[in-house]
C-alpha cells in the first residue's frame, strides 16, 4: 500500500472537514480506518528513506520493516509504523488551506477584518480537532515515538495545525488584527457599545497560538515547565502594545480633564461626573479583563492604569490634601486615600500633611482659650477632645484606621498637647498639662451638684485616658492625681468608690502595676479605716476663749484628750501614749494641724509619715464663729501655686532615684557601654513614665561615678564600666 493510493481519498475528506460539509458517522471511520490500514502496512522499500516535514530524514523510515502474526486471529503483534509520508501530506494539505485564508483576509480592516479572522480560527479549530481524530492512530504511534525520540520538527497532529496557522496566517495579519481590537477597546472607553466577542475571540486564539515551535509543547520534559510560557503570543503581540496604549489614552483623558476640572471632580463617583472619574475608570478596566482579556493581564493593567491615573497625578493630590482637610471634605479626603493607597508610597506625604495639619489646629484651638484655660482644667481637656475626636474619627472613617494615618495623629496629639499657648505660661511648662488633667480628673471624681451618671462618668474618665496617653511626663501628673486623690479619700468627697478604682484600673492597664501601687494601697487603707473613720463623737473644748463643741473621729477625740495633760507633743511621744500605727497617726495629726486646732514645727503632708521629733503644740488662739465645729472632715487649705512647686520638687526628687536605678540597671546589664548608647538607652527605658532632660541623666551619672557605682574608662573617655 502506497501514500499515493490512499491519499486521493484522505484529501477529498480533509476537503470536506475543513469546509465543514455534513459527514456521516460511517464517512468518518472510513477515513480513520485509511489512516489506520497505511500506518500498519508493511513498506514495500523499507529501505528508502522518507523526507520529514522540514525537509530532512525521518528517523522512523531509517529502519527495516517486518510484519509478525501470531495467534489464530492473525492480530499485528508487532510492526514499524511507517507514517512520514502522510504527516508530509497533511502538512501541505493544511498550509495550503490556511494560505487560502490568509488570501481572504488580505483586504479587510477593522471589525471586518476581526469577523473574517475570528471566524476562520473557529472552523479551523473546529476541524482540526476532527482531523486529529481522524488521524489518531498516526498521533499514538508513529508521531508519539518521533517525539519520545527527540524530533523537535514533529508535533501532534492538532499542534501542527495551530503551528502552522501561526507561521502563516497569524505572522502575517497579527499587526492589523491587534489594531483593530485595540481601536474596538478605545472606542469602548469612548462608551461606544462594540461587540465584545470579536475581542474575546482573538484574545482566546492569541492564547491557544502559545505555542514556540523550538520546544515542542507535545514533548515531555522533566524540567519545571514556564507558566507563561502558554502566554508569549499572547503577551508579546497583544498585551504589550494594549498596556501602551491603554497609559497614552488615560494619560491623555486625564491631562485634558484636569485642565478644565477641579481636582474634587477628578476623584468623584459616576453618578456625580459625567467625563471622567478614576474610580469608575478603574473598575471598568477590573470588568474588562474579566469580559474578554486573560486574566494574567489584570495586574499589569491595574499598574498601568494606577501608573497613569494616580501615580502621575500623586503630586497634584497632595497638594490639595491640606486644602480638603481645611475644607472637611470627608468623602473626597477618603477617595483620595483609597486611589493613593494602590501606588508604592503614595500615602507618606498624605500623612506627613496630617500630622502638620493636627498638629496646627490642635495649637490653635488651645491658643484661643489659652487665657482662661490656664486655670479651667475642663476647658482645657475638652479642648484638646475635640481636636482629637475630630481626626480620630476621620483616621477611621477616611483612611480606614491604617497604621502610618494612626501613628500621625499620635504624633501631633504628642506636640500640642506637651505644647501649647496655655504651657507655655507656665514656669515648669512640661508639668502643667499633666497638672491640668490631674485637676479635671478631681473635678470629675469630686462630689459636686451636677453629677453625672456613671456610664457618663465612666465615658469622661475613657476620654481621660486618650489625653493621659500623649502626657509625657506622666509621674508628674501621678504626683498631682496622688495628691487630690488623698484629698478626697480624707475629706470623704470622692463622688464614687468605683469611679476612683475604674481609672486606677484604667492607669495600671496602661502604665503598669509600679505605677498604680501607692493609688491602690491609698484604696485599701481607706476600706480599711471605714469603721473608725465612721466612729464619730462629741467633745467640748474650753481652752479657746470660748467654748466649741468638736465632732471628731474617735482617733481625734483620743489625740486631743491627751492635751488636757500637757500642751507639746512629740510624734514619737503620741505614739507610746497612744499605741497607735504611726502612719494612721500622722493623718490625724495632719488633719487637725489643718483645722488650726494644733501646730506642728514642721508641715504635715497627709500622704506620708510624720517625723519623731515633730513637736505638735495646741493653739490657745484657735478661733471660728461657728460654735459647732466639724472637725472629721479634713479642711484641706492650699496655695496652688505653692502647691505646684511642692509637687515639681518631689518630682525632681523622684525622678533621680528612678534614672539612678535606671543607669545601675541597664551598667549592671552591660558591664561596659558608651556614653551615647547609655543615655540613649536610658532615655528609652523612661520614655513611658516620663521625658528625662539629657543634663539630668548626666548630672546623675556623675553622682554614681562619685558613689563608685561605675567608672570610666581610663583609655576610653567615652566608655564606662560597671563596678560591683
Amino acid at each position: 500500500m502506497t501514500i499515493d493510493g490512499v491519499w486521493e481519498d484522505l484529501y477529498n475528506g480533509l476537503q470536506a472537514v475543513y469546509l465543514r460539509e455534513v459527514m456521516k458517522s460511517q464517512r468518518y471511520m472510513e477515513l480513520y480506518t485509511s489512516v489506520y490500514d497505511f500506518c500498519t502496512a508493511v513498506s514495500v522499500n523499507p529501505s528508502t528513506p522518507a523526507t520529514g516535514v522540514v525537509g530532512r530524514p525521518s528517523r522512523s523510515n531509517t529502519r527495516s520493516s517486518h510484519k509478525n502474526y501470531s495467534g489464530e486471529d492473525g492480530a499485528v503483534t508487532g510492526t514499524d509504523f511507517v507514517g512520514v509520508e502522510m504527516y508530509a501530506k497533511l502538512t501541505a494539505f493544511i498550509e495550503s488551506y490556511v494560505r487560502d485564508r490568509l488570501e481572504g483576509a488580505r483586504d479587510l480592516l477593522g471589525e471586518d477584518l476581526l469577523r473574517y479572522y475570528t471566524t476562520q480560527w473557529s472552523e479551523f479549530r473546529f476541524s482540526s480537532k476532527v482531523v486529529d481524530g481522524i488521524f489518531s492512530y498516526l498521533n499514538r504511534h508513529w508521531i508519539k515515538r518521533e517525539l519520545d525520540e527527540g524530533n523537535g520538527n514533529i508535533y501532534m497532529i492538532y499542534t501542527l495545525a495551530l503551528v502552522i496557522w501561526k507561521r502563516i496566517l497569524f505572522m502575517e495579519s497579527k499587526e492589523r488584527v491587534t489594531d483593530a481590537v485595540l481601536d474596538l477597546i478605545r472606542r469602548e472607553r469612548n462608551g461606544e457599545t462594540i461587540s465584545r466577542n470579536l475581542i474575546r475571540d482573538v484574545t482566546d486564539c492569541y492564547v491557544e497560538l502559545g505555542i514556540e515551535e523550538d520546544e515542542n509543547p507535545d514533548q515531555v520534559r522533566s524540567a519545571q515547565p514556564n507558566p507563561n510560557a502558554k502566554l508569549k503570543v499572547y503577551m508579546d503581540h497583544f498585551e504589550a502594545k494594549f498596556l501602551r496604549e491603554t497609559e497614552n489614552y488615560y494619560a491623555n483623558e486625564a491631562q485634558a480633564f484636569l485642565a478644565n476640572n477641579p481636582l474634587t471632580e477628578y476623584m468623584k463617583k459616576p453618578s456625580e461626573i459625567v467625563l471622567f472619574q478614576v474610580e469608575r475608570r478603574l473598575e471598568d478596566e477590573r470588568a474588562r479583563c474579566d469580559i474578554y482579556l486573560h486574566m494574567a493581564t489584570q495586574e499589569p493593567l491595574s499598574k498601568t492604569c494606577e501608573k497613569v491615573l494616580i501615580e502621575a497625578q500623586l503630586e497634584l493630590f497632595q497638594s490639595e490634601f491640606g486644602a480638603l482637610l481645611e475644607a472637611n471634605k470627608d468623602d473626597d479626603l477618603a477617595r483620595m486615600y483609597k486611589l493613593c493607597e494602590r501606588v508604592e508610597d503614595g500615602l507618606n506625604n498624605l500623612r506627613s500633611a496630617l500630622e502638620s495639619h493636627i498638629t496646627k489646629e490642635g495649637l490653635a484651638a488651645i491658643a484661643k482659650v489659652a487665657d482662661t484655660a490656664f486655670t479651667d482644667a475642663k476647658l482645657y481637656v475638652t479642648t484638646i477632645l475635640a481636636v482629637h475626636n475630630r481626626y480620630s474619627s476621620l483616621v477611621g472613617s477616611a483612611f480606614q484606621n491604617e497604621s502610618g494615618f494612626i501613628q500621625a495623629l499620635d504624633k501631633a496629639a504628642t506636640t500640642f498637647i506637651n505644647k501649647n499657648a496655655v504651657t507655655r505660661r507656665s514656669q515648669q511648662q512640661m508639668s502643667k498639662s499633666p497638672e491640668l488633667l490631674a485637676k479635671y480628673c478631681d473635678q470629675l471624681l469630686r462630689k459636686s451638684s451636677k453629677m453625672p451618671e456613671e456610664s457618663e462618668l465612666e465615658d469622661m474618665l475613657t476620654q481621660v485616658m486618650v489625653v493621659f496617653k500623649y502626657i509625657e511626663d506622666k509621674d508628674v501628673f501621678s504626683k498631682f492625681y496622688t495628691k487630690m486623690f488623698s484629698k478626697r479619700l480624707i475629706s470623704e468627697t470622692s463622688a464614687s468608690e468605683e469611679a476612683e478604682v475604674s481609672l486606677i484600673n484604667k492607669l495600671k492597664q496602661m502604665c503598669g502595676f509600679e505605677y498604680t501601687n501607692r493609688l491602690s494601697k491609698m484604696i485599701n487603707d481607706t476600706q480599711i479605716s471605714k469603721v473608725l473613720s465612721q466612729s464619730r463623737g462629741e467633745m467640748y473644748a474650753y481652752g479657746f476663749g470660748k467654748k466649741y463643741v468638736f465632732t471628731t473621729t474617735t482617733a481625734q477625740m483620743a489625740v486631743l484628750l491627751l492635751f488636757n495633760d500637757s500642751v507639746e507633743y512629740t510624734v514619737a511621744s503620741l505614739v507610746t501614749s497612744l499605741g497607735m500605727d504611726k502612719k494612721t497617726l500622722s493623718q490625724v495629726l495632719a488633719s487637725l494641724v489643718k483645722n488650726d486646732v494644733l501646730k506642728s514645727s514642721e508641715g504635715l503632708d497627709i500622704s506620708s509619715e510624720a517625723k519623731d521629733d515633730v513637736v505638735l503644740t495646741l493653739n490657745h488662739g484657735y478661733f471660728n464663729k461657728k460654735v459647732k465645729v466639724d472637725l472629721s472632715k479634713m479642711v484641706m487649705r492650699s496655695d496652688p501655686k505653692q502647691e505646684t512647686e511642692h509637687v515639681q520638687k518631689n518630682v525632681d526628687e523622684d525622678r533621680k532615684s528612678v534614672i539612678n536605678a535606671c543607669i545601675v540597671r541597664i551598667m549592671k546589664t552591660r558591664k561596659r557601654i558608651s556614653h551615647s548608647q547609655l543615655m540613649t538607652e536610658v532615655l528609652q527605658q523612661l520614655s513611658a513614665r516620663f521625658k528625662p532632660s539629657v543634663e539630668m541623666v548626666k548630672r546623675c551619672i556623675g553622682q554614681l561615678i562619685e558613689k563608685e557605682y561605675m567608672r570610666r574608662d581610663d583609655a576610653a573617655r567615652e566608655m564606662y564600666e560597671y563596678m560591683a
